[in-house]
């Protein structure tokens, strides 16, 4: 049941403020009309991150939003009315928090507004593109296929994402194990040998020598390489945060080779999967492009694509657009350009986004499979260098034996 916080009148003198659960607007006048109150002001308790204290660490993540949709989609298409399907839906979702914003649109609902209206006031968790694609269900009367098609683009949004969780996994798990196993050597093994080698009293190999100094080194000044890292981190979080560096970043990571073509090739995938979706469902292609664009992280595509939409509007194609850019390969301008002269754009669109996406995909897994050997050979080498040097004494010590 959502909570409304309410500022009231006991008396002509007496001002209270306090919070009443109630199932609408009306319920809560009434409850505190019930109390002797005469309300004042009165509106439904802000769930928002930034209001919530603690809350705002929660975690939302999408496949809880994906499940409630595809939840609410099957409702709605079974005849259950909006209203009864969010309560339904809401008594399922485990998230706490996802369940008390869903207690929120309800009672938005039950005061006169609509989905669309009562999601819009949970941003964080119901984004434009969300809402947008709601309403349009709602004007067109068909809210159940705009929950399903919205459900199936976070699917597939998803397993894109898994995708490249999943390739990267091994090879950050490979490096790990690797770089804990030399921290541990050269910060507590070598020096317990070290006194024995000093024991010995006879010169020590040039290898172990470096391998002894580099130990000491980096159990003195250890402090130095967290600090170097915690500032490396505070100066890209920082230029990250300003307009210019952040174009500068995105810009630079376009040029890195192999990262730059993948790094491109998923913005376009987003892109145009999203643009495929807005376009399906009726919405201008100017409109699309604004939409689209949010949901993208890479600056210098968001920008290109703000040009975009000043030349639409202006009467040029979308294929036009796209042929002059730099950035957008030949085969997005002729899928395009095909779907606009077909009238088939928002299947153009779609067979881009699965494309890339299929590229991404195998050129993440094909750069992983290089990377593999690479990291176990560069750390076998190390690993090799420092038990090789820790033995050099000791064979030193047979030979002079014999």
């Amino acid at each position: 049941m959502p909570k409304y916080v309410y500022t009231a009148k006991s008396d002509p003198t007496k001002t209270v403020v306090g919070e009443i659960d109630a199932e609408s607007n009306q319920d809560a006048i009434n409850k505190l009309n019930a109390m002797g109150y005469f309300p004042v002001s009165l509106h439904i308790e802000d769930l928002s991150f930034e209001k919530q204290g603690m809350l705002r660490f929660l975690k939302v993540s999408n496949k809880d939003i994906m499940l409630f949709t595809r939840q609410l989609a099957t409702l709605i298409e079974s005849g259950v009315n909006v209203l009864n399907g969010l309560n339904i839906a809401g008594k399922q979702v485990t998230n706490k928090y996802l369940r008390s914003v869903l207690n929120d649109v309800t009672a938005r609902i039950k005061d006169g507004k609509s989905l669309s209206e009562s999601l819009s006031a949970h941003p964080k968790l119901f984004p434009e593109l969300y809402t947008s694609l709601i309403h349009s269900g709602e004007v067109g009367g068909n809210i159940e296929s705009a929950l399903k098609r919205l459900a199936d683009f976070m699917e597939k949004e998803e397993e894109f994402k898994d995708s490249i969780r999943a390739a990267l996994t091994y090879p950050f798990f490979i490096l790990s194990v690797s770089v804990l196993t030399i921290a541990v050597l050269l910060g507590f093994v070598i020096p317990r040998l070290v006194s024995m080698f000093e024991d010995m009293g006879q010169m020590l190999p040039l290898p172990t020598k470096i391998l002894i100094d580099t130990s000491a080194f980096l159990r003195s000044y250890w402090w130095l390489f967290i600090a170097a890292i915690a500032i490396f981190i505070f100066l890209l979080r920082r230029t990250y945060q300003s307009e210019r560096g952040r174009v500068t970043l995105d810009r630079f990571k376009l040029k890195i080779p192999v990262l730059g073509d993948i790094v491109l090739k998923s913005e376009i995938g987003i892109m145009t999967r999203t643009l495929s979706l807005l376009t399906s469902s009726g919405m201008p292609i100017v409109y699309s492009l604004e939409v689209s664009s949010s949901v993208m992280s890479n600056q210098v595509l968001k920008t290109e694509i703000g040009t975009f939409k000043n030349e639409i509007s202006a009467g040029a194609s979308f294929s036009k657009c796209l042929s002059k850019s730099k950035l957008f390969p030949v085969f997005v301008t002729n899928i395009v350009s095909v779907g606009e002269e077909t009238g088939t754009l928002e299947k153009a669109l779609l067979r881009i986004a699965d494309d890339y996406e299929r590229d991404v995909d195998r050129n993440l897994k094909s750069l992983t499979r290089l990377l593999e050997p690479v990291i176990i050979l560069v750390m076998g080498l190390i690993v090799g260098f420092i038990v090789l040097s820790m033995l050099l004494p000791i064979f030193q010590i047979n030979l002079i034996a014999r």
